[in-house]
């Protein structure tokens, strides 16, 4: 799957003003969609001062679990919780 394409479109459709949900199938994968989570949606957020709006949810699995090995445990929650325009919300239920 093509997380950077996906994301892309998932944010370009939140400025149109749908409310899209992109989901990865880890977490770890955000790291391939980093610029349009965080350069798009996040920073065109916050750098136009709240007017334009990007109601989109980034979500998927995260965290140390059997099998996944060392390439899909890494925790990027406190990363994202950091970057200006984006707003993290830990989820317990998956």
């Amino acid at each position: 799957m093509n997380y950077l394409l996906t994301s892309g479109i998932a944010t370009g459709a939140a400025m149109a003003g749908l409310r899209p949900i992109c989901e990865f199938m880890t977490f770890n994968f955000a790291m391939q969609a980093i610029d349009q989570i965080i350069n798009s949606a996040g920073k065109t957020f916050y750098m136009s001062a709240g007017r334009v709006n990007v109601p989109i949810v980034f979500r998927g699995p995260n965290g140390a679990a059997a099998g996944v090995a060392a390439q899909h445990s890494q925790c990027f929650g406190a990363w994202y919780a950091h970057c200006p325009g984006l707003k993290v919300s830990p989820n317990t239920h998956y």
